[in-house]
């Protein structure tokens, strides 16, 4: 994505590192004051365009801290869980990136609160973190209950058969919230998917086929992935997982040997 490299150079200084503790202590104020104050807190910091436009300005920032639970065992798990998340994706894409993805899901989900009423609620910007988290790392395992392995991509279906759920059983407003706020999510992968990463993905395996010899009754296996650095494969590692470096300047991938150890493509 071009463009978001040409706006890292320009304001990529601003980017607030740590986004994911900020917005976690946030959440662990406002759960302590929402039992302090018996849930009257909720109704000064939620997102509210009439009110926002009434000069309560802090509602912009505010309703990030707004926790999806107020059941403490479920917060400490959720606060664990998005911490590590929004960590990893931090380090894999860069601070700005990072920024710029859960920032433009807040903005997106004020869009959607506004034409179409409600309040606007931090669950679906969460749930589009799981998702990239996922879509990035498919095969880390995460114990449920602490106890049973369970690989991230599974938990991703099972987010998604909860967004649809919602979203057929929902009315218009939450509908729209669920459309606009995962809209970050098709810009870091939908976008390059089919206008980046597939041509080249197409490139390197119309390369290796005319490369590999034909022979009566032969098979054929090529590789679609390849580390820039090595050359390795998923045909002589099978085990080894491959990303796209989100720094180099042009699609290049890179093995988990050395996606966070190479030289980046300026």
């Amino acid at each position: 994505m071009n463009f978001l490299d040409k706006l890292e150079r320009k304001y990529g200084k601003y980017a607030i590192k740590n986004l994911m503790l900020y917005i976690l202590a946030g959440n662990a104020f406002v759960f302590l004051f929402y039992y302090v104050t018996q849930g009257r807190i909720l109704p000064l910091i939620v997102f509210d365009f009439d009110a926002v436009m009434h000069g309560q300005i802090w509602r912009i920032f505010t309703f990030l801290f707004i926790p999806n639970t107020f059941s403490l065992l479920w917060f400490v798990f959720s606060a664990f869980l998005y911490y590590s998340i929004g960590m990893q994706l931090e380090h894999t894409w860069g601070v700005f990136k990072f920024n710029f993805y859960y920032l433009s899901g807040a903005v997106l989900t004020m869009i959607a609160t506004t034409l179409f009423g409600g309040y606007g609620s931090t669950l679906y910007i969460n749930l589009s973190l799981f998702l990239a988290y996922a879509t990035l790392f498919p095969n880390v395992q995460f114990l449920i209950y602490f106890i049973i392995p369970v690989k991230v991509k599974y938990l991703a279906w099972l987010n998604v058969a909860f967004l649809l759920y919602n979203f057929f059983m929902s009315g218009v407003a939450t509908k729209a919230l669920i459309i606009i706020s995962l809209l970050n999510y098709l810009l870091f992968f939908g976008i390059p998917l089919l206008r980046g990463r597939s041509t080249h993905t197409q490139r390197n395996f119309n390369k290796q086929k005319r490369e590999l010899p034909k022979g009566p009754g032969e098979t054929i296996k090529v590789a679609f992935h390849r580390c820039r650095v090595c050359g390795k494969t998923e045909l002589t590692d099978p085990d080894m997982e491959f990303r796209y470096c989100s720094k180099c300047n042009g699609n290049f991938e890179y093995c988990m040997d050395h996606i966070k150890d190479h030289e980046h493509v300026n």
